[in-house]
């Protein structure tokens, strides 16, 4: 739960805290859910690029005047695409949510810059130097997010657990299951993110289901959800590949961006 991200870009750089884009094989069987995680972390040290595939489903209740009173929005058939080149802090991103007055666009963050065109800014990219919004300019959130997870694994009471083994692109995957409670969350900075982000997680508990490759440590997906009694619940699953690809992310030409004004 970035706090930094717009909510789809957030919860796909969540997905990347995990990712292993080349060593760190093993072909052991693990048995423990945290040993099967920490597999999977220190293998995202050597990270270079990804693929990520997001679905959405769900509504939250979103403040966006800040007066304390949300609006439930429907999130449901919202998708996105990433690929992510970690190496170079560079990514590019199409997004779509159709629930949202058919909102869809492209976003691309390359040499310090953010450009975004989307179906409410026109059909020219808007390019932002140094940041966009809460979006972080290059691709070292991923790290940072690497760290949220030791973090999250470190704390007192926080037990994830492994459950039955699951077909997963193609071959097996370990899966492993981390439940944070409204008390966890905030001990882990949610209040901040409430404070920063128009959606109240005060209350909410938040599940995410990991699924580990069997044999490679890759992460091949990962399932979160944010569930409130009071302002709805949200489901967002990715499913990860690609690792280490080679990956080519440009900015785009200067006659599809808006002269600066």
């Amino acid at each position: 739960m970035s706090r930094r991200l717009p909510p789809i870009l957030a919860l796909g750089a969540l997905a990347i805290l995990a990712v292993s884009a080349c060593g760190g094989s093993s072909a052991s069987v693990r048995t423990d859910p945290k040993d099967i995680l920490t597999a999977a972390l220190k293998s995202a040290q050597s990270s270079t690029s990804v693929h990520i595939e997001a679905t959405v489903d769900g509504s939250l209740s979103i403040d966006l005047t800040k007066s304390g009173t949300g609006t439930p929005f429907s999130l449901t058939g919202t998708t996105a695409i990433a690929d992510i080149d970690i190496a170079k802090q560079a990514a590019h991103a199409t997004f779509s949510a159709p629930a949202l007055l058919g909102l869809s666009g492209d976003l691309i963050v390359i040499d310090g810059s953010t450009y975004l065109k989307s179906t409410l800014t026109g059909d020219q990219y808007t390019q932002t130097k140094g940041a966009l919004g809460p979006l972080p300019v290059g691709s070292s959130a991923p790290l940072d997010l690497v760290a949220q997870l030791d973090a999250i694994l470190a704390k007192p009471g926080v037990a994830p657990t492994k459950g039955d083994d699951v077909a997963c692109g193609g071959t097996q995957c370990y899966t492993v299951t981390i439940e944070l409670t409204p008390l966890e969350l905030a001990a882990l900075g949610a209040d901040s993110a409430t404070a920063t982000l128009p959606v109240n997680v005060s209350d909410a508990t938040l599940t995410l289901q990991f699924r580990v490759e069997k044999g490679t440590d890759h992460l091949a997906g990962l399932t979160a959800t944010l569930a409130s009694p009071k302002d709805g619940t949200l489901k967002v699953d990715l499913v990860l590949s690609k690792w280490g690809a080679a990956v080519t992310i440009t900015a785009p030409p200067a006659d599809q961006v808006k002269p600066a004004g």
